[in-house]
């Protein structure tokens, strides 16, 4: 029996069954779209009686390989080795098959037919241009546990094996993809370009709070998704929050005399919880690296969010104080209003930079796409993930605890941990176990490192040459002349400006073509900028080697191009650090300069401007000043930052304003600015002073900016006016535009 597929371009494909398996259901595919004629083949007797599994809850929700859910799925939809994904999901599906069977789906899916679900996969293979048979098995297992939660039993036992028979004929690529762990030496590495490289303008908090989410995820074990809110979770606001931390002071073991600060965080968001999952507690105590210490971590977030219930004026007075005799421990206790509300916050970008939203968690998404940025700018040749973390932790795990505290803190039961946690790399010294030579596992284990092969001169984003490819790209090309024939359209028919057509079916697709334009574009982008990488890594080592053949010398040192800093804080956490604290007074620094920092915004700088040389100084704890000098434009010498980050870009104090102190003004933020700016920029006492005295020289683009600010919720209404030293209320934004005229001679 066979079935006929008619493709995309009207090319006919044959399917033939394999044995006795089920052939896919007839799909007719048109302009990229799936249109689905349903009907039921024939299914052989055999199929059912094959021995597809000893045990038959393996295709029910008991589970499902989690790099088969996040990493097969992700490369699937987002990060396709070959063609481009459109935008696809369960609703078109829902949508065309209903209107063919005049069922709804929730009727098909209770019927539970072999035939409904192969056209499901069949249509998402074909329109997701899915690769992978891993993928299509996460997909199914998820079908599995919706018709489970819909129905409240597992599937019938015979539709379960067909669809597995007949999952195979689809012929997708069953090879396993490489698992990879990273261990402490590559997140040592991370953090650090956190901090010190990663130019990607981050608040303050998301820094903070990133920082600590690595640790946390390599401490636990975890999960992401316990944490933070999980993508199957989007708009849950199901993450940790204040009462699933405790803080608090105990007594010291080897004196009881003194005092320590722990933390107990709770874990209650675990996998399964509704069914039998079971949260978890963890006690995290003083590290002795600053980079490694998620106490001081907590202590920073929960001091910048101003939560503590007793209202400490320093962060010392936290270390100062002291446990009653009658006691052994003193908890610090959070307010009564934070406590159901999400410990790590989500931030919305604005033209301020970001601003933190408090009552909504930090996405999953927004977590993982920080950490794959930090492994472009260390040059790691692997695409990083963050079930790294989980496996390199579990492997530390598996082998200091027992098994049942393993499976506990993993979250797994049986042998799963076993099954899809252990490394592909199996880091031991086999040579010298059967030879009985001296081991060297430490450099066997240095080998399996992640960071090993990482390159500094990995390109980390395409250059103009490249950009110019991605953007003639035919499919581009396709696009952009779709989208013009609909604005075309809509100014035929008199819609100007295009808003006005709001509602109609024409403006309906070309919103839709927009955003499948900047969507194929950005796939586009990130696929080129892969393919970039892997040649890097694929030719460095024979470039390398002809280097030396033909009589060139190694490099021996790598200079490393100057760090900038845009805040001080965030210069004097780089250079804490890996520093060892020796006392308390060095954690509170570390703590202080979190808070300080919590609230700060970095700004995006133009590209031109990427590469301009800035001016430096030094910062340095009981460090010599730095050798190296840069003279400035007056003749005068500052010293310039060094490769190790101590540094930090200044900012001008009311001497270095030459052009304030020349018009008369004392204060360097005059109410009638010497240049045209922007009032709320202007008057924003988290940006550095260059970037509140901006010079907007074309009135239409200060004009355009100014309205982005006006568009944030608190000046909807009345609010006070954002110059510096004018305290006039304001009804909203026309008064504002005339204020700053007629007050402040600004015409935005």
């Amino acid at each position: 029996m066979s079935t006929k597929v008619i493709g995309q371009r009207g090319r006919r494909t044959r399917f033939k069954g394999v044995g006795s398996r089920p052939t896919a259901p007839a799909v007719k595919m048109g302009k990229g779209r799936a249109s689905l004629s349903i009907t039921a083949p024939t299914t052989s007797q055999a199929a059912f009686d094959k021995d597809m599994d000893s045990d038959p809850s393996s295709y029910s929700d008991s589970y499902s390989d989690p790099d088969t859910d996040l990493d097969a799925l992700s490369d699937a939809e987002t990060e396709p080795d070959v063609g481009i994904v459109p935008s696809i999901s369960g609703h078109e599906f829902c949508s065309k098959i209903q209107k063919q069977t005049r069922k709804s789906p929730e009727d098909l899916l209770r019927r539970c037919e072999s035939y409904t679900f192969k056209s499901y996969l069949y249509w998402r293979k074909t329109v997701s241009r899915i690769k992978k048979e891993s993928a299509i098995d996460a997909y199914w297992n998820r079908i599995g546990m919706y018709y489970h939660h819909v129905t409240g039993f597992a599937m019938r036992i015979e539709v379960l094996r067909d669809v597995r028979n007949w999952i195979p004929s689809l012929e997708l690529d069953r090879s396993k993809k490489e698992k990879l762990a990273m261990y402490v030496q590559t997140l040592y590495a991370i953090i650090h370009a956190l901090w010190v490289y990663d130019t990607k303008p981050l608040p303050g908090f998301v820094r903070i709070q990133i920082s600590l989410l690595l640790l946390l995820s390599v401490a636990t074990g975890t999960r992401p998704g316990a944490v933070v809110e999980s993508a199957s979770n989007k708009g849950s606001n199901k993450a940790l929050c204040f009462k699933d931390v405790e803080l608090m002071k105990v007594r010291s073991i080897s004196d009881p005399n003194k005092s320590t600060i722990v933390v107990n965080v709770n874990l209650e968001h675990v996998k399964n919880k509704s069914k039998d999952g079971t949260p978890k507690k963890f006690t995290f105590r003083l590290e002795g690296l600053p980079a490694l210490c998620i106490v001081l971590h907590f202590l920073g977030i929960g001091e910048g969010r101003s939560a503590f219930r007793n209202d400490f004026k320093i962060v010392q007075q936290i270390f100062d104080l002291v446990i009653p005799a009658e006691r052994n421990m003193l908890r610090i206790r959070w307010k009564q209003e934070l406590l159901d509300k999400p410990f790590f916050c989500d931030f919305d970008h604005t033209p301020d930079g970001g601003r933190m939203r408090e009552v909504r968690a930090f996405p999953y998404a927004k977590y993982r796409d920080v950490f794959i940025r930090l492994g472009l700018v260390l040059g790691i040749e692997e695409r990083l993930e963050l079930y790294q973390l989980r496996r390199a932790s579990g492997h530390n795990i598996n082998s200091a605890v027992t098994t049942a505290e393993r499976n506990q803190t993993m979250d797994q039961s049986g042998d799963t941990y076993e099954r899809y946690y252990t490394p592909t790399h199996i880091a031991r010294d086999f040579q010298a176990i059967y030879f009985g030579t001296p081991s060297q596992d430490e450099l066997v284990r240095s080998v399996a490192s992640m960071g090993l092969s990482r390159d500094r001169r990995a390109p980390t984003e395409l250059n103009d040459v490249q950009q110019k490819e991605v953007r003639n790209d035919p499919l581009l090309a396709a696009l952009r002349e779709e989208r013009e024939g609909y604005k075309r359209e809509l100014n035929n028919r008199r819609f100007y400006p295009l808003s006005k057509a709001r509602g109609t079916e024409i403006h309906e697709k070309y919103e839709k073509t927009k955003k499948d334009l900047a969507r194929t574009y950005q796939q586009l982008q990130r696929l080129q900028l892969r393919q970039i990488i892997r040649k890097f890594h694929d030719s460095i080592d024979t470039d390398e080697i002809a280097r030396q053949l033909s009589g060139k010398a190694p490099e021996e040192v790598l200079i490393l191009p100057t760090v900038e800093f845009e805040h001080r804080e965030r210069a004097t956490i780089a250079a804490m650090l890996f520093k060892p604290i020796k006392t308390d007074r060095t954690r509170v620094r570390f703590v202080q300069t979190l808070v300080r920092l919590f609230p700060l915004r970095e700004t995006r700088r133009p590209k031109a401007t990427k590469r301009a040389a800035a001016e430096f100084v030094f910062e340095s704890y009981g460090a010599a000043a730095p050798s190296r000098w840069k003279k400035t434009r007056d003749g005068s010498q500052k010293p310039t930052a060094t490769h190790d980050g101590k540094g930090f870009k200044q900012e001008p104090n009311l001497s270095e304003c030459g052009d304030v102190v020349e018009i008369g003004h004392r204060h360097p933020y005059p109410n009638v600015p010497p240049h045209p700016v922007c009032g709320f920029c202007y008057g924003n006492k988290l940006f550095t002073h260059k970037q509140r005295t901006k010079h907007w020289e074309r009135k239409d683009v200060r004009k355009n900016h100014v309205k982005t600010h006006l568009r944030e919720v608190e000046y909807q209404g009345g609010f006070e006016c954002a110059y510096p030293n004018c305290r006039s209320m304001l009804d909203g934004g026309m008064h504002f535009l005339r204020h700053s005229l007629d007050v402040h001679k600004v015409a935005h």
